[in-house]
């Protein structure tokens, strides 16, 4: 293996790395600094093939003098993004044929003086816009970014540095320090094969070229390709498992096109989503006190109740809980709200709750959280129009709060967007899950009429046990405490937040997933008694 500088390669069957040793120096006089950053090595390119795969890594880095260093003033955090002096630059092409997942991270920092520890600041810039930082909450050893580039294409990088302005303070009165820096700058590429069949979200498409009866690409602007019908073989074992080792069945809703993912950084991908096939019992979408909303609770799923226990703390900011807190996500026992007044009775998810395997494959995503602003109009509430609906910016509140309705007291911030790994499915989910026989007729009803000419028997998101609830709030006129639900006899409707209702999680798998081959020839894979496995 070649010493770490720039353009040193180390190759291997799959990946290829590529080191960029940074070293900095930042001299500290009285309240004028400057940093010097040294690029070691004087090779500026490196082409590395796999297959038809061909990266190019540059360093294009900026000089100001001959030493190789560059100076750059101590400034705000919003002052130093607005500059490029201080910028290493890297640009990655992709001459090849085939497309390609890379990586950039900067590991290993080492900052001698504890002085300026948190006073350092590391970005890393995707064409100008910034995709990491460093420190990373409240973390000082790693800045990543993660992300696909196509055949033929070049994305430009940069890594700048820059020092605080409040180092001055941290200092005081001394006049001169000298702090150094160190870290690597590593480059990982990896080939993806577009011919995998048993990539998940391949496989799929190519069942939908032959499958006409079970796989439809849907009418909307994203054109998302659905399991339809009352039974499609859309089951999959995502390695979820209760407490005797027995599988937890998910079925596949579809692939769902232009969903923003959060695997390391923000992006948008085509990623299959999923839904439990067996519900996790009767559960509070929300409660709360009796002086908000008069106990009933909240129809704002960013704050929800059950939002909170079905995701990690992370995602509702690390808040201390003791009831709902976390306990379907981590497979516990504890206690959950049951009723208005936050009433809450013991539970237990320690067999029905996310297994590791499981949340392995899962990825935080951003959901759709908007509504029907006409939700009393049902000539025009279809399918389709709530899929408009669920990405809009109307909220569960936005009318009673202008008609300055009774059950509408609460102070909860509403929001048409929420960031996180577990949700329910949209209305929208339900309505285009109609067989393929009865699409003509049905996806022009409005989902509020759902239960007439069979739209909800021949539907395999139908549940004719209890109602069931969706991610989606209502808009009424003087409550803010209803969510949208799977009705029992199959129609959507309202329900209060407080209600007992059936819960389905879904979520959407990582892009990365692949499946098995079939492990018995003998049964079509999909079904229920042969699901999809992971591997």
């Amino acid at each position: 293996m070649k010493d770490k500088k720039v353009g040193a390669v180390l190759k291997t069957e799959s990946k290829v790395i590529a080191y960029v040793v940074i070293c900095l120096v930042i001299i500290v006089l009285g309240i004028s600094y400057a940093l010097f950053f040294e690029v070691k090595g004087n090779e500026k390119n490196q082409i590395v093939k796999a297959g038809t795969l061909e990266f190019t890594y540059t360093n294009g880095s900026q000089i100001t003098n001959a030493s190789n260093s560059i100076c750059f003033a101590p400034m705000s955090n919003e002052e130093a993004l607005r500059h490029s002096e201080c910028e290493y630059k890297i640009s990655i092409r992709n001459a090849g044929t085939l497309p390609g997942n890379y990586s950039i991270n900067l590991n290993s920092v080492n900052v001698e003086n504890p002085i300026a520890l948190n006073k350092l600041k590391i970005v890393l810039k995707k064409e100008g816009q910034v995709v990491a930082g460093y420190p990373k909450e409240g973390t000082t050893t790693s800045l990543v970014t993660n992300d696909k580039i196509e055949a033929g294409s070049v994305i430009n990088y940069s890594i700048q540095v820059y020092v605080d302005k409040s180092l001055a303070e941290a200092l005081d009165d001394e006049k001169n320090i000298s702090l150094k820096i160190n870290g690597d700058a590593v480059v990982n590429s990896e080939e993806i094969n577009p011919t995998d069949k048993f990539l998940l979200t391949n496989y799929i498409n190519e069942l939908a070229k032959t499958d006409k009866i079970n796989l439809i690409y849907d009418e909307t602007k994203d054109e998302n390709l659905r399991y339809v019908g009352g039974s499609p073989n859309n089951y999959i074992d995502i390695g979820d498992r209760d407490s005797n080792g027995n599988p937890i069945l998910w079925r596949i809703v579809g692939i769902m096109n232009n969903v923003i993912s959060f695997d390391n950084e923000e992006k948008q991908e085509s990623l299959v989503k999923i839904i439990r096939a067996n519900n996790i019992g009767k559960l509070c979408y929300d409660v709360s006190d009796s002086n908000v909303n008069n106990g009933w609770g909240v129809n704002e799923w960013g704050d929800a109740d059950l939002m909170k226990l079905l995701n990690p703390k992370e995602v509702y900011n690390n808040e201390e809980l003791t009831v709902n807190n976390s306990l379907y996500w981590n497979k516990q026992k504890g206690n959950c709200y049951t009723s208005l007044n936050n009433v809450y009775t013991p539970c237990d998810f320690t067999s029905s709750g996310l297994s590791k395997e499981a949340k392995n494959k899962i990825v935080k995503v951003r959901w759709n959280t908007g509504t029907d602003p006409k939700s009393d109009d049902n000539s025009i509430t279809t399918a389709n129009f709530f899929y408009e609906a669920e990405r809009s910016n109307y909220d569960g509140k936005q009318l009673c709060a202008s008609n300055k309705g009774e059950w509408c007291n609460d102070e909860v911030p509403r929001t048409t967007i929420w960031d996180g790994y577990i949700g329910l499915i949209y209305p929208s989910d339900y309505g285009f899950a109609v067989s393929t026989n009865l699409r003509n007729t049905c996806l022009k009803k409005s989902l509020y009429t759902y239960d007439t000419d069979n739209c909800s028997k021949e539907n395999w998101l139908y549940s004719d046990i209890h109602h069931y609830y969706f991610i989606s709030p209502t808009a009424l006129p003087d409550i803010a405490r209803n969510v949208l639900v799977v009705r029992v006899e199959g129609r959507i409707g309202g329900s209060d937040t407080k209600a007992l209702q059936l819960v389905f999680p879904s979520a959407y798998l990582k892009s990365s997933t692949r499946i098995l081959p079939n492990p018995n020839s003998n049964l079509e894979y999909g079904s229920k008694e042969n699901p999809f496995v992971i591997q």
